[in-house]
């Protein structure tokens, strides 16, 4: 699977948000656009996006902006990549045993490891809140690394 840009985007923007829960009312796009580095036109058009999908609130006018729509202990990156990128798969392959996917020599066993493997991707991505991969960039908690 491939995470977009889009949902990268999307992460790093409410990550924005979630390392600046503490300041009072909403954050401008401009602001996030300049703390994250990121193209405001499009940054706009990710979170109304995100704003769909319930993960932001958005306040209009003077001291307007977004804000978590939820605490970020609540929010799982999954969630995040799913509402900017759609449903976390590996790829558009189909179920074994249905749709004679198993008429075929071999491919049943194959489309069954990439469904786990997906599902895989999709626990792992569930793993982490915004609040845990806040700590992690502040560095008041455990990098994410890989264990051999």
């Amino acid at each position: 699977m491939r995470v977009s840009t889009r949902g990268d985007y999307a992460c790093r923007a409410l990550l924005s948000l979630a390392l600046h829960a503490d300041d009072q009312g909403p954050t401008s796009v401009r602001d996030i656009a300049t703390r994250t580095a990121l193209p405001q036109p499009y940054l706009e058009q990710i979170l109304l996006v995100l704003k769909g999908a319930g993960l932001v609130k958005s306040k209009r006018g003077v001291g307007g902006g977004y804000v978590l729509a939820r605490p970020a202990e609540e929010i799982l990156l999954s969630e995040i990549i799913a509402a900017a990128d759609g449903p976390i798969t590996l790829g558009d392959f189909g179920q074994p045993h249905q749709d004679g996917a198993c008429d075929h020599e071999g491919h049943c066993v194959l489309l069954a490891i990439w469904n786990v493997a997906g599902e895989h991707m999709r626990q792992h991505l569930a793993d982490y809140t915004l609040a845990k991969i806040a700590q992690a960039a502040r560095g008041t908690a455990q990098w994410p690394e890989l264990h051999h």
